[in-house]
């Protein structure tokens, strides 16, 4: 299952990626929050985004998350994942992705980024690989190395997952167990 044509730049940028941040709410969500009485908040994560991400963590590649609210339903979600850097309630999503790169001694020109809203515009611009999902904000798009065809909450995760395996040249080693040697 190919992606559309890359241009050799873009290529190269998802080639050299080591790590791929994810916001919450707009990426991972499709953007609502739900409250009950009682302070219960609710977030619908898409199942199919959840399991690219764990066929990226599969092939080698660390996931962290970075959102500008706090939700015990994104520290669960994360755990059932197994993505260990969690940066919750961060107003300077910069300051975070300094510590990811304090932390893993990776440079941000091997660091992936995904957003949907203008919080997510700094880190867009210093990222090796920037990636508005498709219902994002408009005024990312210019600070977007891809932008992808589904929306947040929608399987646009899925989408960059799948787009990193493939130009990375680990799509078939993780999903040999699915189809088998004889696939390509």
């Amino acid at each position: 299952m190919p992606h559309r044509r890359l241009n050799p730049d873009l290529k190269a940028r998802i080639a050299r990626l080591k790590l791929m941040i994810f916001d919450v709410d707009g990426v991972l969500t499709d953007g609502r929050i739900i409250f009950q009485d009682g302070d219960i908040e609710h977030k619908a994560f898409d199942v199919k985004d959840g399991h690219g991400i764990k066929l990226l963590l599969g092939a080698g590649i660390e996931a962290a998350i970075i959102t500008g609210r706090s939700s015990q339903v994104v520290n669960r979600r994360a755990a059932d994942l197994g993505i260990r850097r969690v940066y919750q309630k961060v107003h300077n999503k910069v300051e975070a992705l300094g510590d990811i790169v304090r932390a893993t001694g990776i440079e941000e020109a091997e660091l992936g980024y995904m957003g949907d809203d203008l919080i997510d515009i700094p880190v867009l611009r210093r990222v090796g690989f920037a990636v508005a999902v498709a219902d994002a904000s408009p005024h990312i798009f210019p600070y977007a190395h891809y932008r992808t065809q589904a929306r947040g909450g929608h399987g646009a995760c899925r989408e960059v997952c799948e787009l990193i395996l493939q130009v990375q040249g680990r799509w078939n080693a993780v999903t040999e167990r699915y189809f088998g040697r004889d696939s390509d």
